[in-house]
């Protein structure tokens, strides 16, 4: 045996990493991970030859828990910090993933953060302001903000200044500060500040127009998951979008444009429920698009042409979708697993709601402008069926939901994208059957949930405000006499937004100037003013109580948009995609024996004639933590 030499030092290994560049791994030196290229082979006079995407395992690998655990521990920062990734980890990349794969939020981002400390910030105060929500303690109040909501923010500014300092030194690389973008978004939609939302996400479509890929994992990344995020959080904003101005909404529509570019054709079938999931996604973006675009003081002939041009186009797409979609269910759906019978419900409800919305849009023989032509309540009475079947299952989904989280699963009510709060908001405002209505109300009193701009709490107060004024103003049109024309509710307020999850409804006109027709005696309709006596009606009806308010004042957002409170998912709606048939298909749309299928039943309203009905999903636990679909 060989005695080892006097006075000679062992050399000491430190901690082995996964994610240094590949020329420092191969000459098995430490690495000091700057971005795009390392320092330590620059210096040197080397190539570096970048970054490995797969240098994190991915979460279906058996090392995975290890190397993320692994990587939080050694996080730089205090142990709040390493609380706030740890929870990113362990529960809010699920819930932001919700019922599709979304390698984005599991992998990806926890790979990237682990060298960026702007992304690494960002991910801390999503994890941090989500478990604030978890916990009941999430306030839109500045006043009564908790220590974690403050601990949150001041994350976010760190991640901020840290962007900030990379681009100056011009270190920061196009694809992380796509990132970048994306998680800043989602942190403001997330706590209410919706302004600052849209600055960032229209920064990130800036930067996504003038994207280089420097790599082919860097381009995959793109088309894969960064263009799909960025559509997904322009259609959640939708409602906040159409109370701009319509020169904003042009604008941003023209910044949407890379987006649209990156577009594929609906295959014959899809692949997926993350295949199926983009498509209707690219359809619902394509026609927002082109609501954002339209004037909804003028009739729809009046129109840019290109607005019709891409109301076709996304119309077409909308039923090249639900046909692959048909094949896709009745070829796969005996496969899915509890999550992706949800994920299939989820996708079946937002195409019922755009179905409706589709269909409401005007075409050229319709004379009226089209914010008034959308907003007919006669437009949405032959389509409580489907409005019954969004209840229905949404029902399912929010009862699987809190079978979930009694069972210490995660109850997947915490989102960037749009899901169910939506949804039911639109059925609360467009169905005409107070039942239904009810209905939805409850859902969304039964479980909180927070999905991008959508809160259902804030939702729940907002419908409830628009049903007393709903209720208020057919009162006072009563009491204006027959000599007056009814004016539409969407000429009398608006819907505007705050900071801080602050939504109103305001005065579209000062008190006492709000225009109504009357007819002279001849018979023709002239423009008048309510008096004096309009505005003790007003007193005499209650419109001013500490119970309710509405702020007066002329808002300067409307000019005539089709969304906001003349919007699908405003106060009065408007816009639509979907498929043709009013009744969004056949007995069979999804096959006889496949998980959609229909069964006839009595309509619940008295005289009604006969409905499709779904058979839709009651999720019941068993022990392989499977759920198994029933007819209700």
């Amino acid at each position: 045996m060989i005695a080892a030499e006097p006075g000679k030092k062992r050399r000491q290994c430190g901690p082995k990493t996964r994610t240094g560049c590949q020329t420092c791994k191969i000459r098995r030196v430490k690495c000091d991970e700057s971005k795009p290229s390392c320092k330590r082979c620059t210096s040197t006079g080397r190539k570096c030859d970048g970054y490995v995407q797969g240098s994190i395992p991915s979460p279906d690998d058996k090392d995975f828990g290890a190397v993320i655990q692994r990587i939080a521990t050694h996080l730089p920062g205090s142990s709040q910090e390493k609380r706030g990734f740890q929870y990113f980890v362990t529960t809010t990349s699920a819930e932001l993933s919700g019922f599709f794969t979304n390698s984005f939020w599991e992998h990806l981002i926890l790979q990237a953060s682990a060298t960026d400390p702007s992304l690494r910030h960002a991910v801390v105060a999503i994890g941090s302001i989500h478990e604030e929500f978890a916990h009941n303690r999430l306030s839109y109040d500045v006043e009564s903000e908790s220590k974690g909501q403050a601990f949150a923010i001041s994350q976010y500014t760190k991640a901020i200044s840290h962007l900030r300092r990379s681009l100056l030194n011009g270190k920061q690389a196009p694809i992380t500060a796509l990132m970048s973008c994306i998680l800043f978004a989602c942190f403001d939609s997330l706590r209410g500040y919706f302004d600052n939302a849209m600055i960032h996400l229209q920064s990130g479509l800036k930067i996504l127009k003038d994207f280089k890929a420097q790599s082919a994992e860097d381009a995959h990344m793109v088309e894969t998951h960064i263009t799909p995020l960025f559509m997904r959080l322009s259609i959640q904003a939708i409602l906040y979008i159409d109370t701009r101005t319509t020169s904003e909404r042009k604008d941003l529509v023209n910044e949407m444009a890379e987006i649209c570019a990156r577009e594929t054709e609906v295959p014959e079938i899809f692949e997926s429920l993350e295949d199926a999931r983009k498509h209707m996604n690219q359809s619902a973006h394509g026609l927002f698009r082109m609501f954002h675009i339209c004037d909804g003081t003028k009739p729809m002939q009046d129109q840019p042409p290109e607005a019709k041009r891409m109301f076709l186009q996304y119309t077409r797409q909308m039923t090249a979708w639900n046909k692959s979609f048909e094949k896709f269910m009745a070829a796969k759906s005996h496969t899915f697993n509890s999550k992706q019978l949800r994920g299939a419900a989820l996708l079946k409800i937002h195409q019922l709601v755009s179905t409706v919305m589709r269909d409401v849009t005007p075409d050229d023989r319709d004379a009226r402008p089209v914010s008034e032509s959308v907003n007919d309540p006669n437009n949405f009475r032959r389509y409580e069926s489907d409005f019954r079947i969004v209840v229905n299952l949404a029902r399912s989904l929010i009862v699987a939901a809190e079978q979930d989280k009694m069972m210490g699963k995660s109850p997947l009510t915490f989102s960037t994208d749009l899901g169910l709060v939506g949804p039911l908001y639109y059925t609360c405002i467009r169905c005409t059957e107070p039942t239904v209505k009810m209905q939805a109300l409850e859902l969304l009193l039964q479980l909180p949930r927070r999905e991008g701009m959508w809160d259902s709490e804030s939702t729940v107060k907002m419908i409830k405000e628009y049903w007393e004024i709903e209720r208020r103003h057919e009162q006072l049109q009563k009491a204006t006499g027959e000599l007056a024309t009814p004016v539409p509710l969407v000429e009398v307020i608006d819907l505007v937004f705050g900071d801080g999850m602050r939504w109103e409804w305001k005065w579209k006109h000062p008190l006492g100037k709000m225009p109504v027709m009357l007819k002279n005696g001849e018979g023709s309709e002239v423009i008048s003013t309510f008096s004096d006596d309009w505005k003790d009606l007003l007193e005499d009806q209650s419109w001013f109580t500490e119970d309710f308010t509405m702020a007066t004042g002329y808002s300067p957002l409307t000019d005539g948009s089709i969304f906001g409170t003349e919007s699908m998912f405003g106060m009065d709606g408007a816009g639509s995609l979907g498929i043709e048939s009013p009744a969004f298909g056949t007995p069979a749309s999804f096959g006889v024996d496949s998980t959609f299928a229909f069964k006839n039943e009595d309509s619940v309203s008295p005289g009604a004639p006969e409905l499709m009905q779904w058979v839709v999903p009651t999720i019941v636990p068993d022990t392989r933590n499977d759920y198994e679909w029933s007819e209700l």
